[in-house]
């Protein structure tokens, strides 16, 4: 579901304070900082109604040192990030339905960028591209604040197969597999959650084994479909012991026991890129169906 606008459908309170100076009694000193430096405090300050989706210090402090240097250095990438927290209107999470996107303040090539909520939990758990909002709607004189605890980044305006073309250097086996099950159409829709096996997962596969399933559609499609889920699940969302059924029928288990996460047997290796239809996560090894017999492909 997408929608261009908001309309607020309750009644709330509405503090003294206007988005920056909420922000500030939140303790979002980083935030703060960072929307002065952009050159954004004012319009949040006096604009709006806004929607901010705030993230916390230890959110920013989760950052590659190089990626913060980087954005206090670029101001005109550090608003381009700043204006993807941001969205018009005043939204609240009684508003918020799974799987629905909308447009933050950035544009790319003129087309606003969007961002994608889910609810996960029975509701106890919603996020924001992934992030998960930790302190829900925090009201100010001209919008509404929902603290996040990681920082969103721009996705790129792609949808699945479009972002593994993108990124043929790693994934171009996986590509090649997804043209010959001619799957490109099908995961352009979802949205779909992919665990996307790198050119050295496909490696591991003996290379007359490979070529055979490459060779035989039916099997193809059932193995690349093992790897895609009906949804969007961003790693926040995994529970240890989870079974998520797969597009293909059968379950993948998720194992969060050891620090890392596993799907099945399948280590992830970065987890949570968005896209337009969904979300992708890049695992370092194939992942079989139960009882699949890859060396009997014929």
């Amino acid at each position: 579901m997408k929608i261009a606008c908001f309309v607020v459908c309750l009644v709330a309170v509405t503090s003294a304070e206007n988005i920056v100076e909420l922000a500030t009694k939140l303790g979002a000193n980083t935030l703060v900082k960072l929307v002065t430096d952009a050159g954004l405090g004012n319009t949040l300050a006096t604009g709006g109604p806004f929607t901010v989706f705030g993230p916390t210090d230890a959110a920013f402090a989760k950052l590659p040192k190089a990626v913060l240097e980087r954005l206090m250095r670029d101001k005109t990438l550090l608003a381009d990030v700043l204006k993807y927290h941001v969205v018009s209107g005043s939204v609240y999470s009684s508003q918020l339905t799974n799987e629905l996107t909308a447009p933050s303040l950035l544009t790319d090539n003129g087309k606003a960028v969007d961002i994608r909520f889910n609810i996960y939990k029975n509701g106890q758990l919603i996020t924001a591209d992934g992030s998960p909002v930790v302190m829900p709607n925090q009201n100010a004189s001209n919008g509404v604040i929902h603290v996040v605890d990681r920082v969103l980044f721009p996705i790129p305006l792609k949808n699945i197969p479009e972002l593994v073309t993108m990124e043929r250097g790693r994934f171009s086996t996986l590509l090649t597999a997804v043209e010959k099950a001619n799957l490109a159409t099908t995961l352009a829709g979802g949205p779909f959650t992919l665990f996307a096996p790198t050119n050295a997962a496909f490696a591991k596969v003996p290379a007359d084994v490979l070529n055979k399933l490459l060779a035989n559609v039916t099997a193809l499609t059932d193995v690349l479909t093992y790897h895609v889920v009906s949804g969007t699940v961003w790693s926040a969302s995994l529970t240890n012991g989870e079974m998520a059924k797969t597009v293909e029928g059968k379950t993948v288990t998720i194992d969060i026991s050891g620090g890392g996460v596993k799907i099945n047997d399948a280590k992830v290796e970065e987890a949570d890129l968005a896209v337009t239809n969904g979300v992708i996560h890049v695992i370092d090894s194939v992942l079989l169906p139960p009882a699949f017999d890859i060396f009997g492909i014929y």
